[in-house]
Formats: structure tokens, sequence, C-alpha cells
């Protein structure tokens, strides 16, 4: 047998398996950097920068914000270079974009530089995150897609324990916050060309068509993107990723500052936002292989439960058992949240426009990245954040009842407009 699979009505081979793992792990070790290198890392840097380029927390946070916004604002541009140009024309415009950003940070002087950089970061991450990623490793794979999705998004959070240990013992080594940038710069060359060449292989030798959405043969099963659109069941899902992604957010901006504001040594402090981060990847990792047997929806209700314990703990006097609860229940959060809502909206509208929905879902979800900006506000006028991660708790618990109660979505066909292919 020669390990080559082939999508079910539609003549494309999917490639051999090992081809199949190659882009997996290219896919992997990239996401890898994004978690290690842009939301998790700055969360660390930022008391040094307010400190040395006297910032303050609401301008500290607004380049989370601009981060978040060009995440998830950008979101339509990946998909449309990859239906015409391919994921490796993506990934590379993603990789220059991550280079930039990384130097700007570098070398940045004040407010105006750092914004530009979180700018750049946020298109870069956009371009070579998890939008690519998740399409072209659904279509790689069929019989073990929740477990490839699993892996990635695992890898991402790995990525997220090493981002804060590195800086830390880059720091710690040189002194220096800047040199950390300039490492991560050489890591998106590297990391991104490799990416780039291993899929423009892939679509040489598998013959990816690309295109406009309706000029592909599409998969034998799914919803239009205008049948899911219309269906509140969609938004549900979208809610449930953008309120997660509200608390992950805003949690990575300031839970490092607010422990030590709290008389967590730094050391500690950056031990257990590891630590949440390797939870982060078992879950992400769980999820995946429970992906297979466990409906995907409660799989998100888990994901809401958990980003909203991590903030209550938050509030919590922060010894060491709130600060284990912390990384337990935030990584559970993370892990889950990427896994299912994506499963889930998979799941329930099928693959035949799954990159647009997933497009739409992440533009949508632009609205989180106002979190920061607000906690920032309140710290600067408030003196705590204490009141943003309790706000922001409430938020998770109500959204985690809302996609409990959700039921799966019923195909219907309206006139002129078949709901399945």
């Amino acid at each position: 047998m020669s390990g080559r699979a082939t999508q079910p009505g539609t003549g494309i081979t999917k490639g051999t398996k090992p081809m199949r793992i190659v882009i997996l792990g290219a896919f992997a070790a990239l996401y890898f950097l994004l978690m290690a290198s842009t939301f998790n890392s700055l969360g660390q840097v930022l008391p040094m920068i307010v400190a040395d380029l006297h910032f303050t927390w609401a301008q500290a946070g607004m380049g989370f914000t601009v981060l978040g916004i060009a995440c998830g604002a950008a979101s339509m541009l990946p998909a449309a270079v990859i239906r015409r140009h391919g994921v490796a024309v993506t990934l590379l415009i993603g990789m220059v974009q991550l280079i930039a950003g990384f130097a700007a940070l570098a070398w940045m002087q004040g407010v105006w530089m750092y914004l530009l950089a979180t700018l750049l970061l946020g298109l870069g991450f956009c371009f070579c995150g998890s939008i690519a990623a998740v399409d072209a490793i659904g279509n790689a794979f069929d019989r073990k897609r929740s477990t490839a999705i699993g892996l990635y998004f695992t890898a991402g959070n790995l990525g997220a324990v090493a981002g804060p240990i590195t800086f830390f013992a880059i720091h710690s080594a040189t002194g220096s916050w800047r040199l950390y940038w300039l490492a991560c710069a050489a890591g998106a060359l590297v990391l991104g060309l490799f990416a780039a060449a291993v899929c423009g292989r892939y679509e040489r030798r598998v013959g990816v068509v690309h295109g406009p959405a309706d000029e592909a043969p599409p998969p034998p099963e799914g919803w239009t993107a205008r049948a899911a659109l219309a269906s509140w069941q969609f938004w549900i899902v979208v809610l449930a990723y953008t309120a997660c992604l509200l608390i992950n957010t805003t949690v990575h901006s300031f839970a490092y500052q607010h422990m030590l504001e709290h008389r967590v040594a730094p050391a500690v402090a950056t031990g257990f936002i590891s630590a949440a981060a390797f939870v982060a990847a078992v879950a992400a990792a769980l999820a995946g292989f429970a992906g297979q047997r466990v409906d995907a929806r409660a799989l998100t209700v888990v994901a809401l439960v958990g980003s909203a314990f991590s903030s209550l703990a938050l509030i919590l006097p922060l010894g060491t058992a709130a600060l284990g609860f912390f990384a337990v229940t935030f990584g559970i959060g993370i892990g889950v949240s990427t896994v299912g809502t994506a499963l889930l909206l998979r799941g329930w509208f099928g693959g035949r426009a799954a990159l647009e929905l997933y497009s739409v879902m992440t533009v949508v979800s632009t609205s989180a990245a106002i979190g920061p900006s607000i906690g920032g506000h309140l710290h600067d006028t408030m003196g705590s954040f204490v009141p943003n991660f309790a706000g922001q708790a409430l938020i998770g618990l109500v959204v985690a009842l809302v996609v409990g109660l959700a039921r799966r979505p019923v195909p219907r066909t309206a006139a002129g407009d078949a709901v399945l292919a």
C-alpha cells in the first residue's frame, strides 16, 4: 500500500502518511514559536517595558489590544491568500510580518513603535497561525482529524510554557529584554522558511486546488457559508470562542503583574504561569483524543468554566493553593478552548466552508481585544486588576450556560440555496 489517502468524491489525494506528519510537524513548530513569543512572553516583559520606557499600564494594555485586534480583524486576509496563492505564500507573508514586529520590539523607544510592533505581530500571528493550520490539517487528516488538531494546539501550549521560561533565562543572563525579541525574530525566520518550504512541496505533490471557494471541488458534506452565518448556533460558537479569548488575552496581559503586586516572587509567578501553559498542553492533547468520542460542545463548556474559574482564582489571596488552582483551571481553559471550538464549528457545520467560517469567527472575536485596554484603565483608575478579573469570570460562566443549552443546528434547504453540498 502506498499510504496515500484520497478525499472521497473529489479525486484529490491527501498525500502519504509521512508527508502528512511532516505537514503537522511544520505547523506545530511554527505555532510553538507563535505562542512562546507573542501573547505569553509579552505579558512577562511588560513590567520591564513599563519601567524602562515609562509607559502607563493603559498604554501597555493597548499594545495587547492592538495585538488582538490585528490578529482578529485581518483574519479574512489569510483565507483569501490561501484560496488564490496557497498556504506556502501565506506563511511567507506572515514570516516577514513577524520578523519586522520582533525587530520593532527590540529597538523601540516609545509608545508608537510599541503599537506598530504589536500590530505587525498580530498580522504575522494571523497569517502563520491557526487559520491556515486548521484548514490544512483538517484537509490532510480524515479519520484522526481531532487528534491531529489537538496535537497542533498542544505544541502551541508547550510553546506557552517555553516562552516565559526562555525570556526569564535570557533576561537573567544578560539583563536585557531586547535580546529576547531578536532571538524570536531569528526563530521566525528559520521556522517560517521551513514551514513554507514543506507546504509548498506538499501543495505541488498533492495538487491542492486554489482559487475562489466556488471554483474548487467542495468536500462532500457541509453547510454553505451563507447558511451557516444565518444560523444562531454559529454565533453561539463564535460567542464561546470570543469569551475564551477575552479571558485568555486579559489574564496573559496582567496575571504576572497582578501576582507581583500581591507579593508573589517573580520566579514563582513565572513558574505558575508556565505551569498553566504546561497544563494547557496536556489538556489540548487530551481534548484532541477525546474529540473522537466526546461531544465538542461538552469540551467547549469545560473550557469556558475552566477559564472563568481561573479568573476567580486570581481574586483569592495568592497563596500556593490559589496559584495552583489558577494554573490548573487556566491551563484547562486555554488548552480545551482552542480544540473544542474548532471541533464544534467543524462538527456542526462540516468542512465545505470551514476556512471561511473559521476566519469569520476569528474576525468577530477581535472584540475580545478590548479586554486588556479595559483592564489597564481600571488598574490606572482603581489601582487593581481584581474588578476586571471578576467581570470576565461572570462572562465566562454565563456563556458556558448558553453553550450548554444550545442544540445542534438542523440543516434546512431554502429556495435557490442548498445548505448541504
